[in-house]
């Protein structure tokens, strides 16, 4: 969805305290909305302000950065540089980088989870969702409830206490990962809500038949900004997330990553997706950049 003004609610809005995540640490609630697509695919969108507009964001995880289309109200937006930007069928776009001001997730509960001044990529090729990335997160801790369609910051934690360090991803070390087992074998998945479904790199489906069934030879696959790429669909037996944490019978898309090896580096042959995300909670701590962590409890 795009962004509409709404310049009453910002003059309200902008009375309350304005401060980056990191900054916070009173609890927050802010509602998910949930959509549903096929093979347990899904969608997560969340509230947002820009400013003196609002409207939603798909939350998109497997994004180091923000990405919004150009549109009439960030159009006079200065850019202060220029990114490359590659989505998930290793498709890139050239777009501008901007700095927006008074960037909110709107909570429900509790303050807003807010950036005085927050650098986000703008792209004029832009089909899909304006898309919320994981830099918006930093210095946060908080809980992906999908029993409450919630995001709780600086709530309590997850019972059991299985912190386990999430592994960072690509040459910039800006995207995250776990590590996980399918079968006997070891291997890395970037953790992805923008992802409908999971995906996992073709080499490494051909190579490991066993552990994967056949569902379709022939399946069209859509990026999260919108472009669309073939693909093949299967379905994997067991992904195993560690600390009794199993998602069976999970659909994958099979596809040729090519330059994604790249970006998400060695040993990440997967794209952990919202069918298989949206079986557990999670908690993320991205209060220690160098050093975040993850757990998860099945729902």
């Amino acid at each position: 969805m795009r962004f509409i003004p709404a310049l009453a609610f910002a003059l309200v809005a902008l009375l309350l305290p304005v401060t980056g995540a990191g900054a916070q640490t009173a609890r927050s609630v802010v509602a998910m909305t949930l959509t549903q697509s096929d093979y347990g695919g899904g969608r997560v969108y969340l509230p947002m302000r820009f400013g003196n507009v609002v409207g939603t964001m798909r939350l998109d995880t497997g994004a180091s950065t923000t990405r919004i289309a150009l549109a009439p109200w960030n159009q006079d937006l200065p850019a202060i540089g220029a990114s490359v930007s590659t989505g998930a069928s290793g498709q890139s776009t050239r777009c501008d980088d901007i700095v927006a001001t008074n960037v909110a997730l709107k909570a429900a509960q509790g303050n807003d989870i807010a950036r005085a001044k927050y650098n986000v990529t703008r792209c004029a090729a832009n089909d899909g969702d304006d898309l919320l990335g994981l830099d918006f997160f930093r210095n946060a801790r908080f809980t992906l409830d999908f029993d409450h369609r919630e995001i709780v910051f600086f709530g309590e934690p997850l019972a059991g206490g299985h912190a386990t360090p999430l592994r960072l991803l690509g040459p910039e070390r800006k995207l995250v990962g776990i590590d996980l087992r399918i079968g006997a074998t070891s291997a890395a998945g970037l953790l992805d809500t923008g992802a409908e479904i999971c995906a996992v790199d073709l080499p490494f489906v051909l190579k490991h038949r066993k552990l994967f069934s056949p569902v379709k030879s022939k399946a069209k696959a859509s990026a999260a900004g919108g472009k669309t790429f073939a693909s093949r669909l299967f379905k994997i037996k067991a992904l195993d997330l560690g600390g009794g944490r199993v998602a069976r019978d999970v659909y994958a898309l099979a596809y040729d990553f090519g330059v994604l090896r790249e970006a998400l580096g060695p040993g990440t042959p997967f794209i952990i997706g919202y069918n298989a995300i949206s079986r557990f909670n999670w908690e993320l701590d991205f209060r220690d950049p160098s050093a975040p962590t993850w757990d998860a409890r099945g729902r």
